[in-house]
């Protein structure tokens, strides 16, 4: 099974070198590893092209737009533009951060799992991070979703999904649309990374707003909605307030939204399931 990876990078001069190492000492090499810079003013781009210069299947793709800040969005317009460079066919595709370690195994064990179930439509593992003389699995979010710095697609779910969709939250609704669509994503909670530099302590509350208007694009209903901007800012320790705002504000404008009717029905099924059996078991 041949996997690509597009790892993009953005002042990452601290983890990027080990991210990449351990990328490119794994049993089971990926078939391309493209990287690419979005305007970084560090020297990223000078650790990655000396590792270039010795790993073949690394490839190096920069870009001169000024880079500009809207979580979701930058990340997922960075990752296009190495899956555009991607020059040989994948079975698999992986978006990686840069300031992510993974065990040496890693892509074996991805291998494995897709391999053994045509019906996996996507697959990782979890995330730690350092915790005195230990690592810890990072608990910002539930251990069953797959979190966006570690994200692999096969080939037909990557395209029944329509690629990654540049917007806050693109890395719920990619998993939400997966299993829309019929497929697995699974997490192997055994699978652990090391995830250099933890996920921000704390949303601002324009984020907040943006993460509130996000669970109405998604077609989270009235009810839904109000109590996920609440277990979000719990979780998360984003603003209420702001999350709120945003969703309200969404709803009573009749803002667009990101997804068809039956997708919306489909995550409302799902989430209110979700909700319920947690008092059920």
């Amino acid at each position: 099974m041949d996997i690509s990876i597009v790892v993009p990078v953005f002042n990452e001069e601290a983890f990027v070198k080990q991210a990449l190492t351990s990328l490119l000492n794994q049993t089971y090499p990926a078939k391309q590893l493209v990287v690419v810079d979005d305007g970084s003013t560090d020297n990223s781009v000078a650790i990655i092209r000396k590792l270039a210069e010795v790993h073949p299947s690394l490839k190096l793709v920069t870009f001169g737009n000024e880079s500009f800040h809207a979580p979701g969005e930058k990340v997922v317009c960075a990752f296009m533009r190495g899956f555009d460079a991607l020059t040989a066919d994948w079975d698999v595709v992986c978006k990686f951060d840069a300031d992510i370690v993974f065990p040496d195994n890693y892509l074996e064990k991805l291998n494995d799992a897709f391999s053994s179930n045509d019906n996996l439509g996507m697959f990782g593992g979890l995330l730690t991070v350092s915790n005195k003389d230990t690592w810890v699995v990072e608990t910002i979010s539930s251990n069953n979703h797959l979190r966006g710095p570690i994200k692999a697609y096969s080939k037909a779910c990557y395209a029944d999904i329509g690629g990654l969709r540049a917007a806050l939250g693109w890395d719920t609704l990619d998993e939400l649309l997966a299993l829309e669509r019929g497929y697995l994503v699974r997490v192997d909670k055994e699978l652990l990374v090391k995830h250099l530099r933890p996920t921000g302590a704390k949303y601002n509350y324009k984020v907040a707003v943006a993460k509130g208007r996000l669970l109405y694009e998604l077609g989270y209903g009235f009810f839904l909605g109000v109590l996920a901007t609440f277990k979000w800012s719990f979780t998360q320790r984003g603003s209420f307030v702001g999350a709120l705002c945003g969703f309200l504000g969404a709803w009573f404008t009749c803002k667009p939204k990101l997804i068809t009717r039956q997708e919306a029905r489909f995550i409302r099924r799902y989430r209110w399931s979700q909700i319920f059996s947690r008092f059920i078991t």
